[in-house]
């Protein structure tokens, strides 16, 4: 017999890669529509609309982050 799970609890809470700034739970699933998502060696990575806004010509010319 399958069971439902929820899946707020299988989803890992967004945390700004640059800033360490996470959204509150009721706007995750928003913040997962206007902050970037990369993957860096190997790992998913989120950044914040500030941090995305202040770093974009590096994000825009994949620049390591250590350049940001």
């Amino acid at each position: 017999m399958a069971t439902k799970t929820d899946t707020a609890e299988l989803t890992p809470l967004l945390t700004c890669a640059s800033c360490g700034t996470t959204p509150a739970p009721e706007d995750q699933a928003t913040a997962r529509l206007t902050w970037s998502r990369s993957v860096e060696h190997g790992r998913t990575q989120w950044t914040c609309e500030r941090c995305s806004r202040d770093n974009i010509r590096g994000i825009e010319s994949k620049l390591d982050p250590e350049w940001w």
